[in-house]
């Protein structure tokens, strides 16, 4: 009895390891596509699939963020056989990439900072900062932002208005980088400009009009800045969006056009002379133009008054009835 009850317990006992062997062949590992990881290691786990308690065990240094490392397929295998993975190695296989994710510090981001150093030193607070040889942002570990960015060293210069900077930015290693940064930081202004392209014959409305900020160094006595200068105008020549204005770049809405038929007028005491004329140029009001007699074909200056009408300026009766 007591034979049969061990016998019993044996084959139970074979039944259960039967079990566990069919589990762990059902549980290969395998690779992994498209490998990346976050850390600076890279684990087991992050290359093979069912790698069981070996997959928190660091392998491998992994790339700086951003950047891919290449693994060979020898490699895969000195690291499966090594932590007892059921892998085997494709022969087609030769390597992999294990990328590092990474996040980004953008330029603007940088500014502010720079800014704000800057204004501590005295620098107006109405400025904008303008990086020498840098147009790109930084690459970081992912989920690192600006407030991990630290000064090593900032100077500014108030005559000159420059600035350099020495900033420890993670790396994703415990020793940060360096990065030195230099550029200039200028006061500005706001200045309105359009917010579209204008081309001649067009007439500006305050919806055409929007602000941007300017060095005070590169805005002349030309520059509008007020859009009362603007509003009711129309362009000499196309002008493209952003760009800063000239006085001299608008100008009225064109009232009587070159070639155009219009009513002449002149005071004489009380009496008001008229006559028909042609324009010889464009005119917008309160500007001189050229205009013939229709009847004499005299030509004589006149002011424009308004669409089609112009008021002559000197010889009154020699304009109108060409005697």
């Amino acid at each position: 009895m007591t034979n049969s009850r061990s016998i019993y317990a044996l084959r139970s006992a074979f039944a259960v390891l039967a079990c566990v062997a069919s589990f762990s062949e059902a549980g290969a590992a395998d690779l992994k596509k498209d490998i990346s990881v976050v850390e600076r290691l890279i684990t087991v786990g992050d290359i093979f699939t069912d790698a069981g308690d070996a997959s928190s065990i660091p392998v491998l240094e992994a790339p700086a963020p951003g950047k891919v490392k290449s693994l060979s397929s020898h490699e895969l295998a000195r690291i499966a056989d090594q932590h007892g993975l059921d892998w085997e190695r494709p022969d087609y296989l030769k390597r992999i990439s294990v990328r590092r994710l990474s996040g980004t510090i953008q330029p603007n981001e940088l500014a502010d900072l720079i800014l704000e150093s800057a204004i501590e030193q005295g620098a107006n607070p109405d400025s904008m900062v303008r990086f020498f040889g840098r147009n790109k942002g930084l690459v970081v570990p992912l989920n690192t932002s600006i407030l991990d960015v630290e000064f090593e060293q900032f100077s500014f210069s108030s005559r000159q208005n420059r600035f350099n900077a020495v900033l420890k930015v993670p790396s994703g290693t415990d020793v940060p980088n360096k990065i030195t940064m230099s550029g200039t930081i200028d006061e500005v202004r706001d200045i309105p400009v359009f917010n579209r392209s204008i081309v001649p014959g067009e007439t500006v409305s305050s919806e055409d009009i929007s602000w941007m900020k300017v060095p005070t160094t590169k805005i002349n006595g030309r520059a509008v800045l007020s859009p009362r200068q603007l509003v009711g105008m129309t362009v000499r020549r196309p002008i493209r969006p952003e760009r800063p204005i000239m006085s001299n770049d608008v100008m009225t809405p064109v009232a009587v056009d070159k070639g155009a038929a219009v009513t002449m007028t002149v005071r004489s005491g009380a009496m008001i002379l008229t006559a028909a004329g042609r324009a010889l140029e464009d005119g917008s009001i309160g500007e001189t133009i050229r205009v013939i007699n229709s009847k004499s074909r005299l030509t004589v200056d006149a002011r424009v008054v308004s669409k089609g009408q112009v008021e002559i300026l000197a010889a009154p009766s020699l304009a109108i009835n060409g005697r």
